[in-house]
């Protein structure tokens, strides 16, 4: 436990508010804080995927993707708000930044794993390259292949025509025929003249084979080069489709991961909603409520002009905003032990030294009431004995009026229901509503379709709506000291609340532009709510579907 939370929760008992609401709140002295809550899920939030697991052992995807570290491609700087798919945070308050941030871890992790896939990428987009350049030539290849197969053909072809004109010739020359004058004419030879069957003759058609055997044999050389080459090429491809292969695999495997980082970031995003944000006592998941508050009173009531940090001011003075004694907030917001005042049985807290034997007191209201009594001693200073010296040194000024502190007197309401208590009424929660105005004002901030004075979004709604019934506007000093004073009638607790919501305000911001509009909430179901600004914060989100779909060129 850090030093800032094991001082925070030391001092709780000693700061928590005794104030009321008046006839509605009753102080926050916790007393029978004996159940603990403890929500193993994130209400209302659903991860698309599983996080990474938290014992497996975390290899670097340069490595696990057989990839070289120095030929990395650099990414530009990395928005993690791309990992914020979240409809638990108002838009905003997931940018704020709490004492313990150890988000780094995983906001590193998923970028490596971003970068292996735009390696993998650029390296797959060589290799189809590759590919793509080597199959127009297996194609020019096969073509010329052919070419020379037919020009082998023909050649081969017309050494045969004239090997057949020869031995006709001889075999009509031996048989004395006298019709020599018909010329023969070997298709394609150029041969058209006609000529006397001699030995003349016979030598021309010979160089002619011989020629077309010569051409032949150049052609096949030719060929076999080519073929040779269509050989390497043919091997080159099949290197290539490998590596195409496992490159494509090993993508798939890297976009696999990417979701499964995203949600281990998102897991240890909502595990920050207990801690505190940095610089300050408040847990980040009562600042998401308090925003929630503010932006769904900005609707149904905007004259009030109500902020996130007037009713920070309250949680503070109230409960120290859910951790008084050994209770804190957990992820959704719910006390994780039962906070709950006094018996609100009008007994005297402070100041009964100063009542007089004899003095009789004004019954007791519904309200803790500080009350002027009589007191024993003189209330004015002695008067001056006029001597020199007496005159020379000022009167005793009037002793102030003393007063007692008294609790308010309210029995049951609620048979016991929220308080436990079937005698008398207690103040209940992080925002301390008594069982009666509970019952008025009660809320569901979280959509989670409970209404619990426990869980701090629907206390924070409840109190907003509150205090928004008990001034017109808390744009204005006044408006806010008429709403702080109205939660409890005490001048010291006004000023306490207004300090600790003008610390809050100064101490954290909550950057809303770029999301385009700061009505945007963060609840559990935004659908269970009309207003229009209730459209959950959309992020961009990577389009796994199409990074998958490569064309297999």
């Amino acid at each position: 436990m850090s030093t800032f939370l094991r001082v925070r929760r030391a001092c709780a008992a000693a700061t928590l508010s005794v104030a009321i609401m008046a006839t509605n709140l009753s102080p926050a002295l916790a007393q029978g804080a004996d159940e603990g809550r403890v929500d193993a899920e994130l209400v209302g939030y659903s991860s698309r995927h599983d996080a990474f697991p938290a014992d497996a052992e975390w290899v670097d995807p340069a490595v696990l993707f057989d990839l070289d570290p120095e030929t990395l491609r650099p990414l530009p700087e990395f928005d993690v708000a791309t990992l914020h798919d979240s409809t638990i945070f108002a838009a905003g308050v997931d940018q704020v930044s709490v004492a313990d941030d150890d988000l780094n871890l995983y906001i590193d992790r998923h970028v490596s794993v971003l970068q292996a896939v735009d390696t993998l990428d650029h390296e797959l987009a060589k290799s189809i390259s590759a590919i793509n350049i080597r199959r127009p030539r297996v194609d020019r290849l096969n073509a010329a292949i052919a070419d020379e197969h037919r020009e082998e053909a023909r050649l081969a072809g017309e050494i045969v025509t004239l090997k057949l004109a020869i031995a006709e010739l001889a075999v009509r020359a031996f048989i004395g025929e006298e019709d020599l004058e018909t010329a023969f004419s070997v298709p394609e030879t150029g041969l058209s003249e006609n000529r006397v069957v001699t030995d003349e003759v016979r030598g021309d058609q010979s160089h002619q084979i011989a020629i077309r055997e010569a051409e032949i044999v150049r052609r096949q050389d030719r060929r076999i080069g080519l073929e040779q080459d269509l050989v390497v090429l043919r091997e080159e491809l099949v290197v290539l489709r490998q590596e195409r292969s496992t490159l494509l695999e090993h993508r798939r495997n890297a976009i696999a991961l990417l979701p499964q980082t995203a949600a281990s970031y998102q897991q240890a995003l909502h595990d920050q909603l207990p801690q505190f944000v940095a610089g300050t006592d408040i847990p980040l998941v009562a600042l998401n409520a308090y925003v929630i508050a503010e932006r769904l009173l900005a609707e149904e009531d905007p004259s009030c002009k109500i902020e996130w940090w007037m009713l920070a001011g309250i949680g503070k003075i109230e409960s120290i905003h859910g951790h008084f004694g050994n209770s804190t907030l957990n992820r959704n917001g719910h006390t994780t032990e039962i906070i709950r005042g006094p018996a609100l049985d009008g007994r005297i807290l402070e100041g009964a030294e100063f009542l007089v034997d004899g003095a009789v007191l004004p019954e007791a209201g519904t309200l803790t009431e500080s009350i002027a009594v009589p007191t024993a001693g003189p209330a004015t200073a002695p008067a001056a004995t006029g001597s020199e010296t007496d005159a020379a040194t000022p009167a005793t000024p009037a002793a102030p009026t003393p007063v007692i502190k008294r609790l308010a007197l309210i029995e049951d309401t609620d048979g016991g229901t929220l308080d436990r208590d079937t005698t008398y009424d207690r103040a209940v929660g992080p925002m301390q509503f008594i069982p009666q105005t509970w019952k008025r004002y009660k809320a569901d901030a979280n959509a989670d379709g409970n209404s619990d004075p426990q869980n701090i979004y629907d206390a924070a709604l409840a109190s907003a709506r509150y205090l928004c019934t008990a001034t017109s506007s808390m744009a204005t000093d006044e408006g806010r000291k008429t709403a702080f004073f109205a939660y409890n009638h005490d001048e010291e607790y006004t000023a306490n609340v207004s300090a600790a919501g003008v610390f809050y305000r100064s101490a954290i911001q909550i950057p809303t532009e770029e999301f385009g509009s700061a009505t945007m909430l963060g609840i559990a179901d935004p659908d269970l709510h009309t207003s229009t600004g209730q459209a959950a914060a959309k992020v961009k989100e990577l389009d796994n579907d199409a990074l998958l779909n490569w064309q297999d060129q």
